[in-house]
């Protein structure tokens, strides 16, 4: 596809797009609904850890598919700074409904954490995918299930193959 052919967004359009993609649900309930029923996981929590990943995969996308563009930090700082902005209405919210404080940002970036050690920790290969099932497991207290392994690279690769998608598709302006 040639650049002319490509939709011309600006910053904040492929931002906005961008959030919106790291926030909705939809793919998130298909994948909880694919688990076996009689599994063993508080279905909440994972939820909730999945809905963690895709955001930070989202931004890591960022990142990554960008990373020889003059356009990586506009971008990525408009991005970040709506997660942070969604992530202090999510901190109220369930502040007030928990009876203790959240900071939704800042689980978010222990996450990050968790998930940038995995990844550099990686010998046999360029994959992510290696390190992300097996760490997202460990966060959700499954490290042994090989199907919250497998959810946590689902939810890894099809965030990463959908920014890129969407990163080729647009001209950012």
């Amino acid at each position: 596809m040639n650049e002319s052919s490509l939709e011309k967004v600006s910053i904040e359009k492929a931002s906005e797009d961008l959030f919106d993609f790291a926030i909705d649900r939809s793919d998130i309930k298909l994948i909880l609904q694919n688990l076996p029923e009689d599994i063993k996981i508080n279905r909440v929590s994972l939820e909730y850890e999945i809905q963690l990943l895709k955001i930070l995969a989202v931004g890591w996308s960022i990142s990554f598919f960008l990373d020889e563009s003059s356009l990586k930090k506009e971008l990525s700082e408009s991005f970040w700074n709506a997660v942070q902005s969604f992530s202090q209405s999510i901190s109220v919210l369930s502040s007030s409904s928990a009876g203790k404080e959240i900071d939704y940002f800042n689980t978010l970036k222990e996450r990050l954490n968790v998930y940038l050690n995995a990844l550099n920790l990686i010998t046999d290969g360029p994959d992510p995918l290696i390190a992300i099932g097996p760490a997202f497991a460990k966060i959700c207290g499954n490290e042994d299930n090989a199907n919250i392994i497998l959810s946590g690279s689902k939810v890894f690769n099809f965030s990463v193959g959908n920014v890129k998608n969407y990163l080729e598709s647009i001209q950012i302006e």
